[in-house]
């Protein structure tokens, strides 16, 4: 977690900024070298040929992703908007946009957007949530493909089983205890360049304030996956604590994470060098044709607007849609990093996080790299992990339990929780993608490389445990409730699961 720290000491506005930094020194160099005595002017930055140009950046007091420190969030906005945002989302499940002043660290950013946040998570408001499509729209019925089931309760996984998602039942959480009448406690989306066009803060041009799940280990769990990840080099996103008020309310102490939004992109990969999408809810890998439009419900893509469109995911799609196993085996690498692939299914294994890519909540994303051509997943959205201690790296994290292809009743005798939802069957092509990954055997030595190399990061090296430790310590800073608990059950679900991964690769 060194370099984490490191990296947040360092002024926002170079880290943000490090990449034209870097290429501005080395342009300066080398024209001295060349030329001499020529003059140089400054360069402008701008990505306007992406959609998105940075125009005011607002650089507050303190990190905000500075995990060492104490933070303070409030919001302000108008009760007659908030109140008629609440009406539309009970009548309609459709998420408003309002405006807020948001002050962070004693930093007043004015004029920003805020909305409400989630999938399942606001099934207890009213208004049915959030529809698949997720964060990007669509009418997809829950669950995958066109038959699903209902939508799963409260945002927890339950039972783990491996295999396919054929039908089954989610023994899910009961719905979050979320009301209108406490909004410093509702999930909300952040946007500062909503009403003030290029406004960001940090660098960053979306936040979001999270709320925790049901299970007692809830509010570490994220923030400890999130470590996790950055630990096994793979690409991640910037989480903190802090304490939250709305209109003057008491403050409650939240998660707040940073979105993997355009501004993102242009850190972790810069700004066009590829395109990024992100997966839709229920999304199933189907084709359906030549038009990049019909694929809107399905993926969102983030960066390059104007300048690249789905093309790339229509061409994949069209080829998956028609390669046999032979196929498959034989030119994935042609559309995918191998090596990346076999990275986020291998981590995802090791984390137990059955709410990926092949989970119903299609939490991923695509990057689309323009040097190579190649696809890679990034990990997103990981509050669902470390759910049990025994999965084998054969085996694939799942949120359901399948009982057979009709989504039968489970066997006689099963517990099953009041407020258990059934889940019918449905595609979940991101499962499919990774079984087939798995079960072609083409790609077993990649996928082993790099499991040992990260179960010797995170669980033998100890980077788990230390991230439990990193993430305690600023939950504590913000005044959490729960750590303690937290950090026992998660302490011991690692230890149990270092044991059982030492003796299952022991084999």
């Amino acid at each position: 977690m060194a370099a984490r720290a490191i990296r947040h000491r360092i002024p926002v506005s170079l880290r943000h900024r490090w990449r034209l930094v870097a290429g501005s020194v080395g342009l300066i160099a080398a024209l001295i070298l060349v030329v001499g005595s020529l003059r140089v002017t400054a360069l402008v930055y701008s990505d306007a040929a992406e959609g998105f140009t940075v125009n005011w950046d607002v650089q507050g007091t303190v990190d905000l992703f500075d995990t060492s420190v104490a933070h303070e969030i409030s919001l302000e906005y108008d009760e007659d908007d908030y109140r008629e945002m609440a009406e539309t989302f009970e009548d309609t499940g459709e998420k408003e946009w309002i405006k807020a002043d948001i002050t962070i660290d004693g930093v007043t950013i004015a004029d920003v957007g805020i909305r409400l946040k989630g999938n399942s998570t606001l099934q207890g408001l009213g208004g049915g949530g959030e529809q698949p499509g997720g964060e990007q729209g669509g009418d997809r019925p829950p669950g995958g493909g066109q038959d699903g089931g209902q939508p799963p309760a409260g945002g927890q996984g339950g039972e783990q089983g491996g295999g396919g998602q054929e039908g089954g039942i989610r023994i899910g959480a009961p719905d979050l205890s979320l009301s209108f009448d406490e909004p410093e406690a509702l999930p909300w989306l952040v946007d500062f360049s909503k009403y003030v066009d290029g406004q960001v803060y940090q660098g960053n041009r979306q936040i979001s304030l999270r709320v925790e799940s049901a299970r007692e280990d809830a509010v570490l769990t994220e923030a400890v996956a999130a470590e996790a990840v950055e630990a096994s080099g793979q690409p991640s996103y910037d989480w903190t604590y802090s304490t939250v008020s709305v209109n003057g309310s008491d403050a409650v102490t939240r998660r707040v994470v940073d979105i993997m939004d355009v501004t993102w992109v242009q850190e972790e990969f810069g700004a066009d060098d590829g395109v990024l999408y992100k997966g839709s809810a229920g999304q199933d890998f189907a084709y359906q044709g030549e038009d990049p439009d019909d694929y809107e419900d399905d993926f969102k893509q983030v960066n390059m607007e104007g300048a690249a469109d789905m093309r790339p995911i229509v061409d994949f799609l069209q080829w998956y849609d028609s390669a046999d196993d032979e196929t498959f085996a034989a030119e994935l690498d042609e559309w995918f990093d191998i090596e990346s692939l076999a990275s986020y299914v291998a981590l995802q294994n090791l984390l137990v996080n059955g709410d990926d890519m092949g989970g119903p909540g299609s939490n991923y994303y695509l990057w689309h790299d323009f040097e190579t051509g190649l696809f890679s997943v990034i990990a997103w959205d990981l509050d669902l992990v470390l759910q049990n201690a025994d999965l084998a790296p054969e085996e694939l994290p799942s949120m359901m339990r399948t009982y057979g292809p009709g989504g039968e009743a489970p066997p006689e005798g099963a517990e099953i929780p009041e407020d258990a939802v059934i889940m019918g069957p449905g595609d979940m092509g991101g499962l499919e993608f990774k079984e087939r990954f798995l079960d072609v055997g083409a790609f077993d030595e990649a996928y082993m490389q790099a499991y040992d190399e990260f179960y010797e990061r995170i669980y033998a090296g100890g980077a788990a445990l230390e991230a439990v430790e990193t993430a305690a310590s600023a939950a504590e800073l913000n005044g959490a409730d729960g750590v303690a608990e937290s950090v026992e059950s998660l302490t011991a679900i690692i230890q149990d699961r270092t044991a059982f991964l030492e003796a299952a690769l022991a084999k």
